[in-house]
């Protein structure tokens, strides 16, 4: 029995799966032994949790065994760990969002082989992989504009603003980026990934990540701005699980902008980027140089704007030293109410429905 590919078969029935690819099985073999895989296979899919003697008799192994390799797999950040009154029970994480970002958080030592998982982690993007991320209609991110790029005059909502989302989703911890620190490509600020609620909760409790009041999460914000970073959101109505900044040469969630040429389609977002009313382009290029879509050349008189390529962002406009370009509202699409009506979503898409449901009664029998 190859345990590897039988653990891949069941993570790829979360919303963004696993393919089957070279780079995938070698991530799952460099980052769980044979051992880790058998007893992986067994552990069931969220919303599932089972005991380690639960896992053990599945997995044909003791419940000794089945406990250390559990308890081992989720220190190393490869499954979740939740306890409940005196036991703890066990369920899968997804590859990504999951347990390849969770290699690379604070705390993590980046040895040989999370080194080389991220860099195959990478390279999967740009082939099948990518396209599990981004190839489907519904985005599970949108982006959040920043706020004083936004035209006059224009409404705005609450789900639409990274500061009031942040103070909407409930306890708060920033973490080192997982995609900066896997890819090594730029030197942009690296503790900018934000995560909520039970998300956050789970990775202080591990210690991968730092608490952050609401004010100190608005200054976070605020820095990435400046950066030039992209703030990127779970594509729902708060309380959402993540705001991470993101840049399009090392961040899975602009991967799909860049190199699979999938810009505005790839990302949820209500606005668009164009020229500000009564305003004078210098064309210093500054905007051209910051847009992380390529979605702006100089013409002849003033910056341009692809519509294709726009993901709505404000970085140009917020680098912009002559205010000529401002963000204007191109649709009212509202985020799914729940990260529950996200996921269904996505994978009714994927068509993984029915086969989630098949493993989910497998592993209560």
């Amino acid at each position: 029995m190859d345990w590897h590919e039988e653990l891949r078969r069941k993570l790829d029935l979360f919303p963004i799966g696993l393919p089957r690819m070279e780079e995938t099985m070698k991530i799952l073999r460099l980052l769980f032994s044979e051992e880790d895989a058998r007893i992986a296979a067994h552990v069931p899919n969220p919303p599932l949790l089972f005991t380690a003697k639960a896992i053990a008799g599945k997995a044909g192994v003791s419940a000794d065994d089945a406990a250390r390799a559990l308890r081992g797999m989720a220190e190393r950040g490869l499954i979740v760990e939740q306890k409940f009154l005196v036991e703890f029970r066990y369920t899968l994480m997804p590859a990504v969002p999951g347990f390849l970002e969770m290699q690379f958080m604070k705390g993590q030592v980046i040895d040989e082989k999370r080194r080389e998982a991220g860099e195959l982690w990478h390279k999967a993007l740009a082939g099948e992989f990518g396209e599990e991320n981004y190839g489907y209609p519904t985005s599970g991110v949108r982006t959040l504009p920043v706020r004083k790029t936004i035209g006059a005059g224009q409404r705005v909502f609450s789900f639409e603003e990274a500061d009031r989302v942040a103070r909407a989703s409930g306890s708060i911890a920033v973490a080192e980026c997982a995609c900066r620190k896997s890819a090594r490509k730029c030197d942009a600020p690296l503790e900018v990934c934000m995560f909520f609620g039970m998300t956050a909760d789970y990775l202080l409790g591990r210690n991968l990540a730092r608490k952050l009041t609401p004010r100190q999460a608005a200054k976070n914000l605020e820095m990435t701005s400046d950066a030039g970073l992209v703030h990127i959101a779970t594509n729902t109505k708060p309380p959402v699980s993540i705001i991470c900044s993101c840049c399009s040469c090392c961040c899975a969630s602009l991967r799909g902008v860049v190199s699979l040429n999938k810009p505005a389609a790839s990302v949820a977002s209500n606005f668009r980027a164009e020229s500000a009313p009564g305003s004078k382009c210098v064309l210093c290029g500054v905007c051209a140089k910051a847009c992380p879509a390529d979605a702006i050349t100089l013409g002849e008189e003033r910056a341009e704007v692809s519509q294709y390529r726009c993901i709505g962002c404000g970085v140009c406009a917020h680098k912009c030293p002559a205010g000529a370009l401002a963000l204007v509202r191109k649709t009212n699409e509202t985020p799914f109410p729940t990260s529950l009506h996200l996921t269904a979503k996505m994978m009714t898409e994927r068509n993984k429905l029915g086969g989630l449901l098949e493993s989910i009664a497998k592993d209560l029998l």
